[in-house]
């Protein structure tokens, strides 16, 4: 005869997509009428701005726009200008169990940018694009209740396992719209040359089906001053958020990721050329995890029957460490032709992976810097170097370790003795899980036992090393109550070393 189990569906979604992807986008471009003519191409700067996200049957899929900022020195005029160029993108990743509907996180960002001047009047712009790419579907792993009927009387083991899983994964978009002025020290602006964005952050906590987060947008505008000469502008803008997060019981960890949909930076008409209009609009992607606990139905026998169990193995994901470093990168460039001072400076990084190095880990990244600065001879300079930043994390066997990297600040440069040297803050933040494997009972099959032979009248036993109480009770056709009852013992979790009374079943 075999027993009919309930199912209970394990709540959360299963991770289908991790992955990050990579590609270049090209695209040749006229400069407009308006523009002169390019003598030398200073510095190219780039932001990926996602449009749109959506998963397909067997699809995740992203697209949008690279916005490319070209500063030139152009010929027989001084001063720098720029020229804007939009690249459009679209990213296409397989996965097996995507259907239409589920949710889906992209983010992508640029890693590197180089222009190419054709002629004065045609350049080839060259962009490195990354995407991070996850799809998510509901669990679908089952699990079977303990039984119980008037069938027969079954002793039955369950196991409390920890899972660490996501159980949520959202999204919000919102806009910023506000004017911002210049200092009273810097110069008025002739001509805006690029912006940068950094997305920060700082703060992301789950409150009943809530997630609070705040953060800050930096913003830093280069232009051409009414003298000619390049400046930089600079403001902290702070954001705070409320999102619907499903599916959430108590307080989680959330991987929250913020992302540009679109950014506008426009000269305002105050009579000074000091006030900027500034419209954002962002993304805010997240997934909550947390640890539940689910009960295993792991074995079970009978004292009067014969029972054949089957089982599955199943994995679980534990939470090892969850933990952020933040690193102050430090390098100097050797510039044989020293500089006088420094204009600008940024940094992108790429993908930070993690490498096991014997008993220890390590999760590292590599960027490129750019540095604006202005030669002894006072001309505009551009200096492009890549750099390596790496931490130890903490990397147990068999562990499986996430890693996000981000600028955690401004990065900032100085001249120095024979060279530039560069200050980069970065933040690590890495999630660190280990497999726990368990047998879960999927049928149960009870037959009538026949006739057993005579058992001794008293059974002594010596509990062996590793042996459980079940697994003695379960071998003499007992229970682990009579165990304890007939040698007047608290339930020890092992009973290695005692000398046990096994009492016949009732």
């Amino acid at each position: 005869m075999e027993l009919s189990l309930n199912n209970v569906m394990m709540e959360g979604y299963a991770c289908l997509l991790d992955t990050t992807v990579f590609q270049e986008e090209t695209q040749e471009s006229i400069v407009p009428d308006a523009c002169p003519d390019i003598g030398r191409v200073l510095c190219t700067q780039a932001r990926a701005q996602l449009r749109a996200k959506e998963s397909v049957e067997g699809k995740v899929e992203g697209e949008g726009s690279i916005a490319v900022t070209v500063v030139y020195l152009p010929e027989g005029e001084d001063g720098p200008r720029k020229l804007s160029l939009s690249i459009p993108f679209r990213v296409s990743v397989a996965a097996a169990g995507i259907v239409p509907g589920c949710p889906v996180v992209v983010k992508p960002w640029v890693t590197g940018v180089e222009t190419r001047v054709l002629n004065p009047r045609k350049v080839l712009c060259r962009v490195e694009l990354a995407a991070a790419c996850q799809g998510w579907g509901q669990e679908e792993n089952i699990l079977t209740a303990t039984w119980s009927g008037e069938e027969c009387t079954l002793e039955q083991r369950t196991e409390a396992v920890d899972r660490y899983a996501a159980v949520s994964v959202s999204e919000k978009a919102f806009a910023f719209t506000d004017d911002v002025t210049l200092s009273t020290g810097q110069g008025a602006v002739a001509e805006l040359l690029g912006h940068r964005l950094d997305l920060r952050c700082d703060e992301a906590k789950v409150i009943g089906n809530k997630l609070i987060f705040k953060g800050e947008v930096t913003l830093q505008a280069r232009y051409r001053t009414m003298e000619n000469t390049l400046a930089l502008g600079r403001w902290e803008l702070p954001f705070s958020q409320i999102m619907d997060v499903g599916g959430v019981e108590e307080e989680g960890a959330c991987a929250l990721d913020i992302v540009e949909q679109d950014s506008r930076l426009e000269l305002v008409d105050d009579g000074e050329g000091r006030t900027l209009g500034v419209h954002l609009e962002l993304l805010a992607q997240a997934v909550v995890r947390q640890t539940q606990t689910v009960e295993v139905f792991c074995d079970a026998y009978s004292v009067s029957q014969d029972v054949e169990v089957e089982r599955q193995e199943l994995t679980f994901s534990q939470l090892w460490e969850e933990n952020t470093v933040n690193q102050i990168h430090r390098e100097i460039f050797d510039l044989p032709n020293g500089a006088r001072s420094v204009e600008d400076c940024w940094v992108t990084l790429g993908q930070p992976t993690v490498e096991r190095r014997e008993s220890e880990a390590a999760a590292s990244v590599r960027g490129t810097a750019t540095v604006l600065y202005v030669s002894e001879e006072g001309g505009l300079e551009a200096l492009v170097q890549s750099v390596a930043i790496q931490v130890g994390v903490t990397l147990p066997e068999q562990g499986n370790c996430r890693v996000r990297c981000a600028l955690s600040g401004e990065a900032g440069a100085a001249v120095t003795a024979g060279g530039i040297e560069l200050r980069c803050p970065v933040r690590f933040s890495y999630l660190t899980t280990v497999p726990r494997k368990c047998s879960a009972v999927t049928a149960i099959r009870v037959e009538e036992r026949g006739e057993e032979a005579e058992r001794p009248s008293v059974i002594l036993r010596l509990a062996q090393p590793g042996e459980s109480l079940w697994d003695i009770a379960k071998a003499y056709s007992t229970t682990t109550q009579d165990i304890l009852a007939a040698n007047e013992l608290p339930e020890p979790e092992r009973p290695e070393g005692t000398l046990l009374l096994i009492p016949r079943s009732r």
